[in-house]
């Protein structure tokens, strides 16, 4: 009876100690501006998890630089097996940041053109789109992630005047992804 006990103790023990509902990503593809950089994955159900995630970003081209901070959720729906295979899901964003150009020019209120001047404005951006992709996980419990999507951004601008004061940038774009993690 002791023998069957600590068999069944053991199993138990090796089927918890590998029964992974958790992960915990980096993207770095995020870097760009992505809200994913740091994601946490939990297993809702057989077939289902929920993603939170945080990010800073930036880049520079030319004279334009931008950096921003955002967040991200996402519910995911696997077709197999949750936390692995391909799945489908809905993703929601909010981004912060700011746009400084160098060298630039600037329109003040009376419509004199001054240029070799700073213009910056900062900006909030709401996403909300789709996103599928496949997900591995070994026994080490290292994951991998690869996704693609379509979200709509709707930017919105802190700067009334001058340069920024006609930019639009709303609209739908796509978003890639690259995760790389340890499941437990």
């Amino acid at each position: 009876m002791k023998k069957v006990l600590l068999t069944a103790v053991a199993v138990f023990g090796f089927v918890a100690t590998n029964a992974q509902e958790n992960i915990v990503k980096v993207n770095p593809l995020s870097i760009l501006g992505g809200t994913d950089l740091v994601s946490f994955e939990h297993k809702l159900g057989d077939n289902s998890s929920f993603v939170v995630g945080g990010g800073i970003g930036g880049f520079k081209i030319g004279d334009a630089k931008y950096s921003n901070l955002g967040g991200e959720l996402q519910y995911r729906y696997y077709f197999n097996e949750a936390l692995q295979g391909f799945y489908a899901g809905a993703q929601a964003g909010y981004n912060s940041g700011k746009v400084k150009l160098e060298n630039s020019f600037s329109i003040s209120s009376t419509g004199a053109i001054t240029t070799g001047t700073s213009n910056e404005t900062n900006f909030g951006a709401l996403k909300v789109g789709a996103k599928g992709g496949y997900q591995w996980i070994w026994d080490s419990g290292l994951s991998i992630d690869l996704n693609v999507g379509i979200a709509y951004n709707k930017f919105t601008y802190k700067n009334e005047d001058g340069l920024f004061s006609t930019l639009k940038a709303s609209g739908t774009l796509p978003n890639f992804g690259f995760g790389i993690g340890y499941a437990f």
